[in-house]
C-alpha cells in the first residue's frame, strides 16, 4: 500500500507541489540528488559550528550533565550533518554502527527522544523517497533493512539502559521509546504525506519485531499489541489525508485559504481543516446540481458498502483497491464536473468513505454555495455559477440553522453587493474591476439574471432573520463508530457566524425593494428622488446599519411604482393574457413599497389600455372586473377614452367626406371631451396608443356596466362617452356602407 500511495501521489504535480518543498529529486551524482550538497565531506570547522552546547535544556534526563553536544536549533544548518551522520544507513553492510559511534562520541545515544527527532528529519528534509523505497521497502524478505535495524536498536538499547540503571519508575519511559512516540508525533505532523506513510510502515515494523522480544522480557508489561496499535491508526489517518488530497487535486483547503499543511496533527485539532468542506468540493467536482448532491447523500448515507477507510474496514484488500480507484480513476473538477455514474466500478465520491458528514445537509450545501460564489467571483461571466450557489443557499435557509444567516450574509457582501454598487454607481470605488465588469452589466441579458439573483438573496436573508434556528442536539456530533476526523462543527462556518456582525432587518428590506425598483424602472434617477439614503446604498456596512426607509405612500413613490408598472405592460407581447402572472414582479414590488395588490392590477390592465392592447386582454378584464378599484379604474379609462375620442373627432375633421359625421355628436359633449383630453401632460398623451372605435366601444360599454358601483358623476361621464363613442361607431360604418355601395 505505501508504495502504491507513492506511486500515485508523485504522478500529479499539482498534488506532488502541496507536499514539503524539501522532498528531494534523485539525480545524477548520487542519493541526494544533484545540487551543491552531494553528501560529500564537509571541514570540521563546518561540523563544530552546527554543535551547540547540552545547557540549552534539550537533553532528555536535565541538565546536569554537560558533556552532550547537540546539533544546531537552526533546522537548515543541521541537516547537512545529519545527512552525512546517518548516510550509513543506506547501505547493505553493518556499517550502520558507525551511525551509533558518531552520537556516543557527541555523548547522545542515551537521548533517544533527539535521536529519533534528527532520524526523522533526516528522512523527512533530506532524503528523496525513490531512496526510501529501495533501501528500506522494496527489498525481498529477510534482505537487511538497515533503517529497520536502527530503530530496533533504538528500543532495545533503551531496554537494556533501564536495566542497568534500575529504574523504579517502572516502564512508562520504556513504553514511549518502544512505540518511537516521538517519532510517532513527527509523522503526524510531516507535510510530504506519501513520505510519512512510508516512514511511519518502517517505524511500525521495527516497533513490531522490537516489541515482541519486549513483551517476553518483561513479562508482558510491554506488549506488541499495545505499541503498533498506534502505528496502525497512524497509517489508517493518513491513508485519509492521501485519499482526500488526491482525490480533490491537492486543493484541500479552498475556503481557508491553505496556511496550514495538510497534516495528521493539523486535521486532528479543531478549527483547522472542514470535512464538510472537503466533501463540499467533491460534490461540486461530481455535479454542481443541489438536488443531484443532496441525492447522492442519501445514496451514501443509506448504501451498505460504504465504510471509513481510518477504520479496520479500510485495511481490507478489496476496500484498499476501492480507495485507489477514487484517486486513479477520477478526472472531474469543479470548474468542470464529472457527472454522476451509476455503474458499479466508477471511482467512489469522498462521501463514500465520509458517509457520517453526509447527516449534515446543511453544513454540506452552505460549504457548496460557498465555493460556488467563489468560482462565481474569478468567473462572473458564468452565471450558472450563481444559480447553482443560490439554490444551495435555499437548502441552507429551508432548514435554519446557526450558520445560515452568517453564510448568506458573507456571500452577499463579497459577491452581490461590490456589484450592485458598481451597477448603480459606477466604479469610482474600485472595488472591482471596471475592465472585467463593466461590459457584463452592459449585457441586458446578464444584468437580468444577476438581478433576478440578487433580489432571491437577498429576500432569504429577509426570511432567514424572521425565524429561529433549529436547537442543536447534545448528540449532534456522536458517532457509532471511532472515525477519523471525528464528527464536529465546521470551522469554515464557524468562522462565518464569529464574525457576523448585527444585520438591520429594515436595511435588508430597503436595499430589496431598490434592487426591486431598479429591475422595473432601470432609471437610477428615479431612485435618487424616492430613496432619501440612496448613495450608503450597497457599502460595505450598509446592511449593518439603520439607513432612513422610503416614505409610504410619498407621490415619488408611487411614481416609481407606475413607471415599472408600465415598462412591465410596454413589454408585453403575448395576444391573449388572461391572468396576472405576467405583473407577478410588479406585484411584490408594489408589496414590498406597503402598495395594495389591487392598485397594482388594476394600473396594469390601465396602461394596456392606455397602449392600445385592449383586445389582448378582453377575457381578463372581463374575469376580474369586480376585484379591481372600480372607481380608479373608470376614472382613468375615462381619461384615456377621451383622448382617444378626441383623437377620432380631429382625424374626422381632416377627411372631407367624414366631416359630416361630427354634426351629429352632441356639441357640450364634444366641447367637455375636448377639454379633458388638453388635461393630459405630454408624457401621457404619447403614451396613447390609436385603437379602432369598435375596441373603444367595447372598452366603454364594459365600464359603463359597472355603473352600479361607480359614483352619479363618473357614471354620467361613462354614459356620454358611450353615446357618443356608439354615434361615431355607427355614423362611421354608414358612411363606410355607403362609399362601398357608390363603387
Amino acid at each position: 500500500e505505501a508504495l502504491a500511495w507513492t506511486s500515485v501521489a508523485y504522478e500529479d504535480e499539482a498534488v506532488r507541489a502541496r507536499f514539503s518543498a524539501t522532498s528531494c529529486i534523485i539525480g545524477a551524482n548520487g542519493p541526494y540528488g544533484d545540487d551543491d550538497d552531494d553528501g560529500g565531506p564537509i571541514s570540521f570547522s563546518d561540523f563544530a559550528s552546527a554543535c551547540r552546547s547540552s545547557s540549552n535544556g534539550e537533553e532528555e534526563r536535565g541538565g546536569d550533565d554537560d558533556s552532550r553536544a547537540y546539533l544546531t536549533k537552526v533546522k537548515r544548518n543541521r541537516l547537512p550533518v545529519l545527512r552525512r551522520i546517518f548516510r550509513p544507513l543506506l547501505q547493505d553492510l553493518f556499517v550502520f554502527k558507525v551511525v551509533n559511534a558518531v552520537f556516543g562520541k557527541l555523548g547522545m545515544n542515551d537521548d533517544r527522544v533527539a535521536l529519533q527527532r534528527y532520524f526523522g528529519e533526516w528522512c523527512d528534509g533530506t532524503l528523496p523517497t525513490r531512496v526510501v523505497v529501495e533501501s528500506n521497502v522494496v527489498r525481498s524478505e529477510g534482505t537487511w533493512r538497515p533503517m529497520v535495524r536502527w530503530l530496533q536498536d533504538l528500543i532495545l538499547s533503551a531496554y537494556e539502559t533501564s536495566q542497568l540503571e534500575h529504574r523504579k519508575s517502572g516502564h512508562d519511559a520504556l513504553k514511549k521509546h518502544a512505540k518511537l512516540d516521538t517519532l510517532l508525533k513527527f509523522c503526524m505532523d510531516m507535510e510530504d504525506l506519501p513520505k510519512a506513510f512510508l516512514l511511519a510502515v518502517i517505524c511500525m515494523e521495527a516497533v513490531s519485531s522490537a516489541s515482541a522480544q519486549l513483551e517476553q522480557k518483561t513479562y508482558g508489561e510491554i506488549t506488541q499489541l499495545e505499541c503498533v496499535r498506534p502505528w496502525e491508526d497512524l497509517l489508517r489517518k493518513l491513508r485519509v489525508c492521501l485519499l482526500v488530497t488526491l482525490r480533490l487535486g491537492g486543493d484541500v483547503s479552498p475556503i481557508l485559504g491553505g496556511a496550514d499543511p495538510m497534516t495528521v496533527s493539523n486535521i486532528s485539532r479543531p478549527n483547522i481543516f472542514s470535512a464538510y468542506s472537503w466533501i463540499a468540493r467533491d460534490e461540486l467536482c461530481l455535479t454542481h446540481d443541489c438536488r443531484l448532491a443532496m441525492a447522492l447523500e442519501d445514496a451514501c448515507l443509506s448504501s451498505s458498502h460504504a465504510f471509513h477507510p481510518s477504520g479496520v474496514d479500510g485495511d481490507g484488500t478489496q476496500n484498499v483497491q476501492t480507495i485507489f480507484q477514487s484517486c486513479v480513476r477520477f478526472g472531474g473538477s469543479p470548474d468542470s464536473p464529472a457527472g454522476l455514474a451509476d455503474d458499479a466500478h466508477s471511482p467512489r465520491p469522498l462521501l463514500f468513505y465520509l458517509k457520517d458528514q453526509a447527516r449534515f445537509t446543511t453544513r454540506l450545501a452552505a460549504n457548496r454555495a460557498l465555493i460556488l460564489a467563489a468560482m462565481w467571483g474569478r468567473s462572473p461571466r458564468r452565471l450558472d455559477l450563481l444559480k447553482h450557489a443560490v439554490s444551495a443557499l435555499q437548502v441552507v435557509v429551508d432548514h435554519i440553522e446557526v450558520f445560515s444567516l452568517a453564510t448568506l450574509v458573507e456571500i452577499y457582501q463579497s459577491r452581490f453587493r461590490p456589484v450592485c454598487r458598481a451597477m448603480l454607481f459606477g466604479f469610482g470605488e474600485h472595488e472591482l474591476s471596471e475592465e472585467a465588469v463593466s461590459p457584463l452589466i452592459d449585457d441586458q441579458s446578464w444584468l437580468l439574471e444577476f438581478v433576478a439573483a440578487t433580489k432571491r438573496i437577498l429576500s432569504m436573508t429577509i426570511e432567514c432573520m424572521s425565524r429561529t434556528p433549529v436547537a442543536k442536539s447534545d448528540d449532534l456530533f456522536n458517532s457509532s463508530g471511532k472515525i477519523w476526523p471525528p464528527l464536529r462543527e465546521c470551522p469554515v462556518l464557524d468562522v462565518l457566524v464569529k464574525k457576523l456582525r448585527t444585520v438591520q432587518p429594515s436595511s435588508v428590506e430597503l436595499h430589496h425593494t431598490v434592487i426591486f425598483a431598479f429591475e422595473m424602472t432601470r432609471s437610477v434617477d428615479s431612485l435618487q428622488l424616492v430613496v432619501p439614503s440612496f448613495s450608503n446604498l450597497f457599502l460595505t456596512g450598509s446592511i449593518f446599519s439603520e439607513m432612513q426607509p422610503i416614505a409610504s405612500g410619498s407621490p415619488e413613490q408611487r411614481d416609481l411604482l407606475d413607471e415599472a408598472i408600465l415598462d412591465q405592460a410596454k413589454s408585453s407581447t403575448s395576444p391573449v393574457v388572461d391572468n396576472f402572472s405576467s405583473c407577478r414582479s410588479c406585484e411584490l414590488f408594489g408589496k414590498s413599497l406597503g402598495v395594495d395588490v389591487k392598485y397594482v392590477r388594476t394600473r396594469y390592465l390601465i396602461e394596456m389600455i392606455r397602449l392600445g392592447k385592449d383586445p389582448s386582454i378582453d377575457a381578463l378584464l372581463g374575469a376580474s372586473i369586480s376585484s379591481l378599484d372600480g372607481a380608479f379604474f373608470a376614472e382613468k379609462i375615462v381619461e384615456i377614452v377621451c383622448t382617444r375620442h378626441h383623437a377620432t373627432i380631429l382625424s374626422l375633421k381632416r377627411t372631407k367626406n367624414y366631416r359630416g359625421i361630427l354634426s351629429l355628436l352632441d356639441a357640450d359633449a364634444s366641447r367637455w371631451v375636448k377639454g379633458e383630453a388638453a388635461k393630459y401632460n405630454p408624457s401621457q398623451k404619447n403614451s396613447n396608443a390609436s385603437t379602432s372605435l369598435i375596441t373603444t366601444h367595447s372598452l366603454v360599454t364594459r365600464v359603463q356596466n359597472m355603473s352600479e358601483s361607480l359614483d352619479d358623476s363618473i357614471s354620467e361621464k361613462v354614459d356620454a362617452l358611450c353615446l357618443m363613442s356608439s354615434t361615431l361607431l355607427n355614423a362611421v360604418q354608414a358612411q363606410e356602407q355607403e362609399a362601398v355601395m357608390s363603387v
